[in-house]
């Protein structure tokens, strides 16, 4: 091959591109991070829980401890429907927020923009799932206690 040749043959050669950056490509995100999120989880399904335990005890043991002799009484300056909410929000809503944190700290989210789709990942990390499970668990109890007070008639 003569010198000439090769230059032409080398300018008609298409110019290699560079493969697209995958970050503009994808976007891939989490939410929370795990260990922080079961640890703030299960101080949210903790307290809600020693609550419970207690006023399961006490029914139990047919005792009448100070705390909840306090909730009961007139040691809260809170009316009776005002005392109920505060009640639901914190034996349901602190167990429900700890699942929603955990389950955000296991998913991965990926977003692929050239073919627009939405891809999901669950990453199995043990505690935050257990502490998902446990905080459902605990929620449903109050929930399902409330609903079978309601329908005996008890609440």
């Amino acid at each position: 091959m003569t010198d000439e040749k090769l230059s032409d043959y080398l300018k008609d050669i298409p110019k290699p591109a560079p493969p697209p950056a995958k970050g503009q490509e994808m976007l891939r995100l989490t939410l929370m991070n795990a260990r922080r999120s079961s640890v703030v989880g299960a101080i949210l399904i903790i307290l809600p829980g020693a609550l419970i335990l207690l006023f399961f005890l006490q029914n139990t043991l047919h005792l009448f401890p100070g705390l909840t002799r306090w909730l009961a009484g007139a040691g809260t300056l809170l009316p009776l429907p005002a005392r109920a909410i505060v009640a639901f929000l914190f034996l349901v809503g602190f167990p429900f927020v700890a699942v929603i944190l955990n389950l955000l700290a296991i998913t991965w989210f990926r977003y692929d923009r050239t073919r627009k789709e939405l891809n999901i990942t669950l990453r199995m990390r043990w505690i935050n799932v257990l502490v998902a499970v446990a905080g459902s668990a605990l929620a449903a109890f109050y929930v399902l206690h409330l609903l079978a007070d309601t329908i005996l008639g008890n609440g």
